[in-house]
């Protein structure tokens, strides 16, 4: 059997060469990165929080997810970096961007509050039913959280208003206990309760 080095035998060889050296150098960088990335995870683990933010932020800049995400919170909560809810919201939803799930719930919570973003139920619900969505989560229990939100602002508000009609009554029963010149031995009396008129 003859073999005949031709032009197409020698390109074919040449691209499985480059080919090889490209696979080569992509493992190298993303062991590198993966490298990283573990570091960043042990270092905060450990509680060495700026180290795992000084390991994340390259990773995070070049748009590992996991990285972006863990910036995020990191942020939120000040570990290892000032709290700081604008930067916190703008990893956040570089992970989200990215279809990372837990990014889009801190993020839609976020908006519901309004930390570091302009508060805003619409962006929120945007950004959970990107959950919903991407998870067919049925129309049913989206419907119910909705309802369980107004329920709890509805309670938050009667609260609210109970508060500031109790404070009032409070007032008005004193206004018109001093227009009636009664003292604080008439409010006893009318309490119940009789005075002291000796020591014990």
């Amino acid at each position: 059997m003859k073999f005949i080095f031709s032009a197409a035998n020698l390109l074919t060889s040449a691209t499985m060469t480059l080919m090889a050296c490209i696979l080569t150098l992509g493992l190298t960088v993303f062991s590198a990165h993966a490298g990283d990335f573990e570091r960043a995870a042990a270092a905060h683990r450990q509680g060495d929080y700026q180290t795992a933010v000084k390991l994340w932020q390259p990773l995070a800049e070049k748009g590992q997810v996991d990285a972006q995400y863990n910036l995020g919170v990191m942020y939120y909560s000040g570990d290892g970096v000032k709290q700081d809810y604008v930067e916190a919201a703008k990893w956040l939803r570089k992970a989200a961007e990215q279809e990372d799930r837990q990014a889009r719930n801190y993020l839609g919570l976020m908006y519901l509050n309004g930390e570091g973003v302009k508060q805003s139920e619409n962006e929120a619900h945007k950004w959970f039913g990107m959950n919903r969505h991407d998870h067919r989560h049925d129309h049913a229990q989206m419907e119910k959280w909705r309802a369980q939100l107004a329920e709890l602002r509805k309670q938050e508000e009667l609260r609210t208003a109970c508060e500031a009609s109790r404070l009032h009554a409070d007032e008005k029963i004193a206004e018109l206990k001093r227009a009636a010149g009664m003292s604080p031995l008439d409010n006893a009396k009318l309490a119940g309760l009789s005075a002291r008129t000796s020591v014990k």
